[in-house]
């Protein structure tokens, strides 16, 4: 074989693992794209909500005007130049004054409250409309089962009168607990807003997400009852005086149901994070949140 062909041969050699280290490179560089696009996807980790409960407080009634008296001093049954309080009278243009939503200046009655306080989140954006708010009331029925007294976001039950002109388009009304009829006097089940049972109370005002100190009011009711303050008037249809003095409340009902701290498990309040994944944040038994005294 003379020179040439040998060196031809040679060179032919030489090229072809070049030739395959390009290749194998590219190879290499086109299986790591693929591996990269298939990483798989983590679910999102539920967020973490710790509270505290306080027990014992008192605060005003603000579910409806019938629970509130204008200020100053008032003989009842009221004279007659008082009533009827609609057309005539300072009594009657006070209590629309002070009263009325979104007034809260008049005296209005005060009801046991317990409360549910924030004390962390995390993350620290948690919209409030991501949370939700249930007051489950277990087997009270004579049949056993559950029934729902209260459902709703902590973003739809901020409002309180004062707190701005009106509720929110979809802030919830209560239901039943067992038999009782929550809405009964106030339009009937789900014809009367939740801040009978308890309202959501941000730590600051016009804030969307979730923060400490954020609280839960809810109503207690283990001892009297609301006064009716508007049954003041012997000329008011439905109004009935004792013996001259205003009677209690007949009209609507406040507070968490006295049987729901008489026997443990009877009540439960779930606070629920309804985003991605959706998980229970809290269960709280509604036996806790009181001393099951004085009803």
């Amino acid at each position: 074989m003379d020179r040439r062909r040998r060196w031809r041969l040679h060179r032919r050699r030489g090229v072809s693992p070049i030739i395959g280290t390009i290749l194998l490179l590219g190879l290499t560089i086109v299986a790591g794209v693929i591996l990269w696009s298939f990483r798989i996807a983590l679910p999102p980790s539920p967020p973490n909500v710790s509270f505290h409960i306080t027990s014992g407080g008192s605060n005003p009634v603000w579910g409806d005007p019938t629970d509130c008296q204008p200020t100053g001093h008032w003989t009842y049954p009221l004279p007659s130049s008082q009533y009827p309080w609609w057309i005539s009278g300072t009594w009657g243009n006070d209590w629309l004054n002070q009263c009325y939503p979104p007034q809260v200046s008049g005296n209005f009655s005060l009801l046991n409250t317990s409360e549910i306080i924030i004390s962390s989140a995390s993350p620290l954006n948690i919209p409030l409309s991501d949370i939700g708010f249930d007051f489950i009331c277990n087997n009270a029925t004579s049949s056993g089962g559950t029934t729902v007294l209260l459902s709703g976001t902590l973003a739809a039950m901020t409002w309180f009168p004062g707190s701005s002109s009106s509720p929110a388009p979809n802030a919830p009304k209560l239901g039943y607990c067992g038999d009782f009829n929550a809405g009964n006097y106030g339009g009937g089940a789900f014809g009367t807003l939740y801040n009978r049972l308890g309202m959501f109370i941000p730590i600051r005002q016009n804030v969307s997400s979730l923060e400490a100190g954020d609280t839960f009011l809810l109503y207690i009711h283990n001892g009297g009852w609301p006064m009716d303050y508007q049954c003041v008037d012997p000329d008011l249809y439905g109004c009935f005086l004792n013996n001259g003095n205003p009677i209690l409340d007949d009209d609507d009902y406040h507070g968490a149901p006295p049987w729901c701290f008489t026997t443990p498990g009877a009540c439960t309040i779930h606070l629920t994070y309804l985003g991605n994944p959706q998980e229970i944040l809290a269960t709280i038994p509604v036996y806790s949140l009181a001393p099951p005294t004085g009803f």
